[in-house]
């Protein structure tokens, strides 16, 4: 089935930064003495950040550094944002000039705050790309909820069923789903389970073949 538009993750999708903030969780917790595992930090992948307190605050050994864990990895997390490099995901300056080219409508769908996201968006230079921004900000409900994709596919004024979604994170293909969009998971750190693979419309190994199976799909 064709499609009318694009609606892009940010965060691990398009950029590299699920990394950045992984690393700003570990040193926060280790300024603080304790630790955060990594099976933990899998399932903050995709989720807001308020979504990922309220996660860390149901284990008893972080909930009692709360709030000075949240405070510092904020610190961390926008030092490295504000100073360090905002590594692009490899394909997706070709992939965005390709919808470019071929007059695609795309927007995008990101758990994170407005300004942090808009801070992310011109710090990579991929702002340009883009005719419409929804963050967490603009929600009542962020990811897995659809609320974002929705508002998404209204600003662009397309129907979610003539939308694709491309995703990292099992949190987001959620959102996609409950939106009644497809979706195209190119896996960042955690792999989706073999449930979310077979709703997917392709579990793609990196943005250029996300790329491509959209060309095959537009030529249909």
């Amino acid at each position: 089935m064709p499609y009318d538009a694009i609606l892009l993750d940010m965060d691990g999708l398009m950029i590299d930064t699920e990394q950045l903030c992984a690393q700003a969780w570990r040193d926060a917790a280790s300024e603080l003495g304790t630790r955060i595992g990594e099976d933990t930090l899998h399932q903050l992948v995709g989720l807001s950040h308020q979504h990922c307190l309220r996660y860390l605050q149901q284990h008893p050994e972080l909930s009692a550094h709360m709030p000075a864990l949240a405070l510092l990895n904020r610190q961390y997390y926008h030092q490295q944002l504000q100073h360090g490099d905002i590594p692009l995901k490899p394909g997706i300056t070709a992939l965005l000039d390709w919808l470019r080219q071929q007059a695609i409508p795309c927007a995008v769908g990101t758990a994170t705050e407005g300004p942090l996201a808009q801070l992310k968006l011109q710090r990579s230079q991929l702002a340009p790309y883009f005719q419409h921004v929804v963050s967490a900000s603009d929600v009542a409900n962020s990811k897995p909820a659809p609320d974002i994709y929705l508002a998404a596919a209204a600003r662009l004024q397309v129907e979610p069923a003539r939308c694709i979604v491309l995703e990292d994170s099992v949190h987001g293909a959620s959102a996609a789903l409950a939106a009644n969009m497809r979706v195209i998971i190119v896996p960042d750190i955690v792999q989706p389970p073999a449930s979310m693979a077979k709703q997917a419309l392709a579990v793609c190994k990196d943005l250029f073949a996300a790329r491509a199976l959209l060309q095959q799909l537009r030529d249909v």
